[in-house]
């Protein structure tokens, strides 16, 4: 889910551009209309600025402008040439869009040498605008679940569950624990609770007000804190998603995972306390739960974990197999897996990555060696720790 959340996210960034959220209405005064009347128009509409016409928006008029001129001079008068840092293409992404909304407070967008609008923060009530941010933050929720249950080794769905149901987390509840959670808000790039408090503390109410078709420019009277607000969660989404994508502590958590069988009393294969292996080694272990971390519901989990074990007696019937179980030695975190000798490492990696795994355990008589289904090396430990 959070795989095609980022697509949907990723989609929104490049199909949503500044000229399909730019005022296309324009009001241009002709260059010999009386500065009187076009201040009297700008102020009745509340612009700014506004292009002359038959300029290709080449020439504007400020408001500020026409405060002390005489109101009968014709307004080419007062016109000035627009300054260059004013235009935008309109092929720009919204991301760009947004960050020169927080430089100037109005642009104007352009293709080629035709004028297509007016740009400014006012514009952030656009439908489009909404649409945009809505996916941004439902990528940043299934994102924050991701990596909250990475590093407090305590799963999360990627979706919260329906309202009642047991361990379910409302996007709230989830920034609540997210800011007790030291190691998840200094990797964030936050170093106080406060600091990630701030960044944060508008999300809820902003997600209710888009699903409710309410505009970022509800939430305050000044466009440019809309801005802000933005650039704000621009911020932390590219935060999430650099941690998503380099998994520095996923993989530190697999480096930490407890690894037992499950006889009575159980034999610790992995971690302090560990006897001898009860299979030649190398052992490879595998398992098919939780894709990728994305928490599946029990039953589909056990049914992988069959599916897994199945695969294994049709492709190598003579492999010696047991049923293993990796823990978090911190957290609730576990995942039935099968622990196999008589693999080779390519095809034990290509059976992980067939089930869609992110690494193996191999296990040898002194290490325990966390590989990535691509072949790397990720960690290295004393098997007995």
């Amino acid at each position: 889910m959070l795989e095609r959340s980022a697509e949907i996210d990723d989609l929104a960034g490049r199909i949503f551009l500044a000229e399909h959220f730019c005022s296309r209405a324009i009001q241009a005064p002709e260059a010999s209309e009386p500065a009187g009347e076009v201040r009297v128009w700008m102020e009745l509409n509340d612009f700014d600025q506004a292009p002359i016409a038959q300029s290709a928006g080449m020439q504007v008029v400020l408001r500020s402008a026409l405060v002390s001129v005489a109101p009968d001079r014709p307004v080419a008068d007062v016109a000035m040439a627009t300054p260059p840092e004013h235009w935008l293409d309109g092929t720009a992404t919204m991301q760009q869009a947004f960050t020169a909304l927080a430089q100037r407070d109005w642009l104007l967008v352009r293709s080629g040498s035709e004028l297509l609008g007016i740009l400014t923060r006012h514009d952030l009530a656009s439908p489009v605008v909404n649409a945009y941010l809505l996916a941004r933050l439902l990528g940043l929720e299934q994102g924050l679940r991701r990596l909250y249950g990475s590093f407090s080794h305590h799963p999360l769905a990627d979706e919260p569950g329906l309202p009642g149901e047991p361990g379910s987390w409302s996007l709230a509840t989830l920034l609540n624990h997210g800011a007790l959670l030291v190691s998840l808000r200094a990797a964030l790039g936050y170093p106080s609770r406060s600091s990630f408090e701030r960044a944060t503390g508008g999300l809820v109410t902003l997600r209710n007000h888009l699903a409710h078709g309410r505009s970022i420019l509800t939430l305050s009277s000044r466009p440019a804190e809309a801005v802000e607000r933005i650039q704000g969660l621009e911020e932390l989404m590219v935060s999430v998603r650099r941690l998503l994508d380099d998994r520095e502590h996923v993989w530190d958590a697999f480096a930490s995972t407890v690894i037992m069988g499950l006889d009575d009393p159980p034999l610790t294969w992995a971690g302090s306390g560990a006897a001898a292996l009860p299979l030649p080694v190398p052992v490879h272990v595998i398992t098919a739960h939780n894709p990728h971390e994305r928490v599946l519901e029990h039953h589909i989990n056990n049914e992988r974990h069959q599916l897994l074990r199945h695969y294994l007696n049709m492709r190598y019937p003579q492999a010696a197999v047991m049923e293993v179980i990796g823990r978090s030695c911190s957290g609730p975190w576990a995942e039935v897996s099968w622990a196999i000798s008589g693999l080779s490492r390519p095809d034990a990696l290509a059976i992980a990555q067939r089930f869609q795994q992110r690494a193996i355990f191999e296990l040898t008589a002194s290490d325990v060696l966390v590989i990535s289904v691509e072949g790397d090396i990720r960690r290295k430990a004393l098997r007995v720790g």
